[in-house]
């Protein structure tokens, strides 16, 4: 009600203010627009008054502000990160555990040429089955023990009783053969420790039985002395190539660099297998090199040097494309390395036996190396010594 009396209030004063311009009156042009703008400004301010409600106020346009209210930072919030999970390493396929030597303990005695039988008792720790696995000569003397044969199936956390059949050897001394197994890939591995199980013998001579009768003792020449056993001492010697890149021993039989390694039960060119074996390849290419440097040792008087020489056979049997030549090499107290011998080889069918005499350097510490130089190409020189030693007759 009250609002469309306002109305009628604001449609008079229109009236009274459109007739002050109406036409009879000499009013400028300017003046009259810019009185009817007025009144039209006037009446558009009382009829928005109008349409306000009692009690509420018109809200007003907010005027900028010099300086702009600074903005809230939201700091992110990181996201939770998940704690890694921990995988267990996965046991060993393949781990062989010593329980014990269940025949021939380390040291028995035995006579020359006595037939024996070498039990082990192992424990498969790993986590595959030992199915088509074999037992194989890893290196030291083999007694005419087979270089593989098989062994029975063995479940892991089981025990098995593992025998070879040796024959102690002709001459009296202190024997050992190290033995390993393979398994159906191929991959040779030993006990938890790293480390192969062996065989430890002792050859003598049977006690003579004294007669009454008194025979006087011939007499004997001095007992053999052995100086330096380049095969027993192979893994304490410094093996390196042409280039001098340091080479581990045991090596790997693909290692471009070059390898040393045992080869013992290995067909030879000769067509035999033999035990002692210490294999020598130059670095792959052409006219490549392999050395050992061995710990010094002191020259005792009427010393040699004496080895058989030759090449590992092709998986057929047949002799390869191997051409080397066999170096001996000695350092005598700090003076400068030089060659002893030489020997040319090539894949013949038959090895080579050499012989270097040292008599002339007894007393004098001396620092020895093996050598094998490819002649040309090194394609299948798997140039071996066996059984390399300096000793007195």
């Amino acid at each position: 009600m009250m609002r469309k009396s306002v109305l009628v209030g604001l449609g008079g004063m229109l009236v009274v203010i459109l007739a002050c311009n109406m036409p009879g009156r000499a009013t400028p042009v300017g003046s009259q627009n810019a009185a009817q703008t007025a009144a039209v400004m006037t009446v558009q301010a009382m009829l928005a008054a109008s349409s306000t409600p009692a009690g509420q106020v018109q809200p007003t346009s907010p005027q900028p502000s010099a300086t702009p209210p600074p903005q809230a930072t939201r700091t992110p919030v990181p996201s939770p990160t998940q704690a890694p999970t921990w995988t267990p390493s996965p046991e060993p396929c393949n781990r062989a555990q010593f329980v014990r030597d269940v025949t021939v303990p380390d040291g028995t005695e035995f006579a020359p040429g006595a037939a024996f039988t070498k039990t082990w008792r192992l424990k498969n720790v790993g986590t595959c089955t030992w199915q088509n696995y074999s037992l194989v000569l890893d290196h030291g003397d083999a007694m005419s023990g087979s270089p593989s044969q098989p062994i029975p199936m063995v479940a892991p956390g089981q025990e098995v009783d593992i025998s070879v059949n040796l024959v102690a050897p002709n001459s009296p001394g202190a024997y050992r053969g190290y033995w390993r197994l393979r398994d159906n890939q191929g991959r040779v591995f030993g006990l938890t420790t790293g480390m192969p199980f062996w065989v430890d013998i002792k050859v003598v001579n049977p006690t003579a039985t004294p007669t009454a009768t008194f025979t006087p003792s011939p007499t004997l020449p001095p007992p053999a002395m052995l100086l330096l056993d380049f095969y027993e001492r192979a893994p304490e010697a410094y093996w390196y190539n042409g280039h001098s890149v340091h080479l581990p021993f045991p090596g790997a039989n693909n290692d471009h660099r070059g390898f040393a390694r045992y080869a013992n039960g290995l067909l030879l060119e000769d067509g035999h297998t033999h035990t002692r074996v210490l294999e020598t390849h130059p670095q792959w290419e052409d006219n490549g090199k392999i050395m050992g440097r061995y710990p010094a040792v002191t020259l005792a008087p009427n010393a040699h040097f004496r080895a058989k020489i030759g090449f590992i056979a092709l998986a057929n049997g047949s002799c390869g494309a191997g051409e080397v030549e066999f170096k001996l090499g000695m350092r005598i107290d700090g003076n400068p390395a030089h060659t002893l011998a030489t020997w040319h080889k090539d894949c013949t069918g038959a090895l080579q036996s050499v012989d270097v005499d040292l008599s002339a350097y007894a007393g004098q510490s001396a620092v020895f190396y093996l050598r094998v130089d490819a002649a040309g190409s090194s394609a299948q020189d798997w140039a071996v010594w066996v059984n390399p030693n300096i000793a007195t007759p």
